[in-house]
């Protein structure tokens, strides 16, 4: 179990003095100014619900506990990170150029269903038994999302999150048409 190996990598009391550690250089900052300047854009930036994650993330960083992913690229056909207003803005679910053992699945909500990424992950990995680090970019829409998740492990996720409900709404999950499949032909 992933847990298993990070909870061996990193000590509890380690932790324990690392945030005490914490603490006390809180109460007198060297650089009180530039603190806050961090801090500034750290809540502008990160949102409300995932700042705890955040910073546990970035402890477990510093303790070289968890491996740092390679930043997101641009897609070529999205400059801009404006938000998608229209359906027809989708982008074609696709598979990730380094790994080609990555599908994309479709999931039948969105945004307007307030349906974040880290807590989709979260019951996937729970009722699916996937790792939530092999659980890939959830490219959240409007009305519906994709998530992209390891070719293997598709079909024991698409039937773990059969009948399941999240936010007083059925979810369902299942392959990402292609767009070729999605129009009829003649168009």
């Amino acid at each position: 179990m992933p847990d298993d190996i990070a909870a061996s990598k990193f000590n509890e009391k380690t932790l324990e003095a690392f945030l005490e550690g914490l603490l006390e250089e809180l109460k007198n900052p060297q650089d009180a100014k530039l603190l806050e300047e961090v801090r500034r854009a750290f809540r502008k930036k990160v949102p409300f619900h995932l700042r705890s994650y955040a910073s546990a993330l970035m402890i477990l960083r510093a303790a070289g506990v968890s491996r740092a992913k390679p930043p997101r690229r641009p897609s070529p056909e999205a400059p801009s990170r404006a938000p998608a207003t229209s359906e027809k803005a989708r982008p074609e679910p696709r598979q990730d150029p380094t790994s080609k053992d990555v599908i994309s699945l479709f999931v039948s909500m969105g945004k307007r269903h307030h349906l974040r990424p880290q807590e989709l992950k979260q019951h996937i990995s729970e009722r699916s038994g996937v790792a939530l680090d092999a659980l890939g970019r959830v490219h959240l829409l409007e009305n519906y999302s994709f998530i992209e998740v390891p070719t293997e492990a598709a079909p024991r996720i698409i039937s773990a999150m059969e009948g399941f409900e999240m936010n007083g709404r059925p979810l369902e999950i299942k392959p990402a048409k292609k767009r070729s499949e999605s129009t009829p032909e003649g168009q």
